[in-house]
This record gives C-alpha cells, sequence and structure tokens, in this order.
C-alpha cells in the first residue's frame, strides 16, 4: 500500500529503515521456531552491511585517537535506542580499559530517566542537545558520536552542529544512507541496514548495527591508547584482593608461564593489579614503582613498557 503524499513526512517515508520487509510478511502465522529463524535471518545481513563502513569506521578510530591521546573524551549523543546502547558502552570502558569515567560519556535527548522510561518525543528538542554538550563542558579536544538510526533526528543533529561551534571532532553512526546527521559529521558512518523484520522496530538490526560500530570504535581507540597488551586486558585489577580464575589465566598468558599456581601468586604480591604484576616479574621492579609507572603513563601500557625498557 502506497499512502498519499500529502498526508505522510516524506524525510521519514522513504527511509530505508521504515520500509515494511518483504521476507517477513506472514511472521504472525508462523509457529514460534519459524519466527525465530525469520529475526536470525534479518540479523544475519548486519555483520555485512557493517563490513562496508569498515574504512569510515577506522577513519572515525584515527579521529578519535588524536584527540583522546591528549586527554579528550568520546561524548556519545542520541536519542531511544541509540543512546541505550550508548550509555552501556561508556559504562563498560572503566571495568574493561581501566579508564576514568568521564572518558567516554554519553549525553541523552530526556537525559538519563529515559534509558529506562521512553519519551521518543524529546528527541526533537534540538535545543536541549546544545544544553546537554554545555552541561559536560565540551570542548575542541573531544570528540562527538551522534548516533541515529533514521540518520535525522533533531537532537543528533544538534549535537554535532554545536560541536562544530567549540571545535570538537564530529562522528556520525546513522542506518540509512544520505544522512542528515553524516552531512554534519567530520567522519560519516552510515549502514544501511535496511527493513526491520517489523516494520519501524529500529531496536533489531539498526540496533545491533549501532552496537557494533560502537564496540568498534571504544575497542579500537583503546588498543592505540595502549590500553591492551596484544589481545589482552592487562587493566583487569581484582576486586578486594580476590584473585578470579580469568585474573589467574590472562595473566599466564600475558607471562607466557603456564603454571596457574605461580601466576596466582604473583598477582597476589601485586594485591591483585594484573599490570604491576606483570611489571615486577618481567622487569623486576618493585610494587611501588609498577604503580609510579602506571600514574605516569595514565594506564598505557604501551608507554609503561616503553619507560621500564628504558626508550622514555
Amino acid at each position: 500500500m502506497k499512502c498519499s503524499d500529502s498526508i505522510i513526512d516524506k524525510s521519514v517515508a522513504y527511509l530505508h529503515t521504515e520500509q515494511r520487509n518483504i521476507d517477513t510478511i506472514g511472521i504472525d502465522k508462523q509457529d514460534t521456531e519459524t519466527i525465530v529463524r525469520w529475526i536470525n535471518r534479518e540479523d544475519k545481513k548486519v555483520a555485512y552491511c557493517v563490513e562496508k563502513a569498515i574504512p569510515q569506521i577506522s577513519n572515525a578510530i584515527d579521529l578519535l585517537y588524536e584527540r583522546m591521546k591528549d586527554g579528550g573524551r568520546l561524548v556519545y549523543a542520541g536519542a531511544g535506542t541509540s543512546a541505550r546502547i550508548a550509555y552501556m558502552d561508556a559504562a563498560e570502558c572503566p571495568p574493561t580499559y581501566k579508564t576514568d569515567y568521564e572518558t567516554v560519556i554519553t549525553v541523552m535527548a530526556g537525559g538519563r530517566d529515559c534509558v529506562f522510561r521512553a519519551n521518543e518525543h524529546l528527541e526533537d528538542e534540538a535545543e536541549s542537545a546544545r544544553k546537554d554538550l554545555r552541561d559536560v563542558k565540551l570542548c575542541e579536544k573531544d570528540t562527538v558520536v551522534a548516533a541515529t538510526a533514521s540518520g535525522r533526528t533533531p537532537y543528533c543533529v544538534a549535537a554535532l552542529k554545536y560541536a562544530e561551534e567549540v571545535g570538537a571532532g564530529r562522528i556520525s553512526i546513522a542506518c540509512n544512507p544520505d544522512s542528515e546527521v553524516g552531512k554534519n559529521a567530520d567522519v560519516a558512518i552510515e549502514i544501511d541496514t535496511g527493513a526491520e523484520a517489523i516494520m519501524g522496530s529500529t531496536r533489531m538490526k539498526a540496533g545491533t548495527a549501532q552496537k557494533f560500530v560502537m564496540n568498534m570504535l571504544s575497542t579500537g581507540v583503546m588498543i592505540r591508547l595502549g590500553h591492551t597488551y596484544d589481545n589482552l586486558l592487562l587493566g583487569y585489577e581484582a576486586s578486594n584482593s580476590k584473585v578470579s580464575d580469568r585474573h589467574i589465566r590472562m595473566y599466564a598468558e600475558a607471562v607466557g608461564n603456564p603454571d596457574l599456581s605461580h601466576a596466582k601468586e604473583q598477582l597476589e604480591k601485586a594485591h591483585g593489579n594484573m599490570r604491576i604484576a606483570f611489571f615486577m616479574e618481567m622487569y623486576g621492579v618493585n610494587y611501588e614503582k609498577g604503580r609510579e609507572v602506571i600514574e605516569q603513563t595514565g594506564g598505557n601500557i604501551k608507554k609503561a613498557l616503553s619507560i621500564l625498557e628504558g626508550k622514555e
């Protein structure tokens, strides 16, 4: 059925994410397993859609790195599902990479309350984006990553325009081509996920695509910033000095010694701090020196190793 052009918003009606999916017509008449298989069939397409945007995602990581290495922040901006995914990504960076809780943050249309209680009308309040970014003291060192499935959310467009005013970096994530946010970004990441299994439910493929991209952005920049040792997380620190099985196995991998009893002993000497334990064992320093190097380098493992190896 084609709606009359006189009663629809053309800017929304012709978005790829807003179309009816011909491959899932009749889904409500299927048995449960078929419903799941049809949804899964659509989900399989997401990774291939993201793959097409790898050059833009790579450029975005490089942009983030150049600013964050000098103390800048990654500031997600979004509404609805996009912002909820961003909040999750931001919340997981400190425990994973031992970053400060202000290094990766999120501003959302309607504020934090909308994480749990949706109010989709607030995404149209463009001026609130400017206020939210002023409240977090956005500056030229920072980078705003505006995420929106439609690519036209006023809150996100306004966030990028304000970022330009203060000289901050600008990255957009959208799930439609030729997006409005993309036109206001230094790097436009556009993942054309197409029609959803359920028409208009952009928390599905579009949401998954945005999760993929945010994972890549935060993980990629943390690797570039030196928060990993090869593909290992040496930032883990035991809570209350209780060394977990994960700590022990990862430490054993890092030092190349499969003796788990040895790994546990070394971690306990370092009060559960994996990086300090690694420095103590591999470079013969004491606990105090290991902590000093971590503080000196802001947790950058590559820089810490350079100092311990006498290269800096």
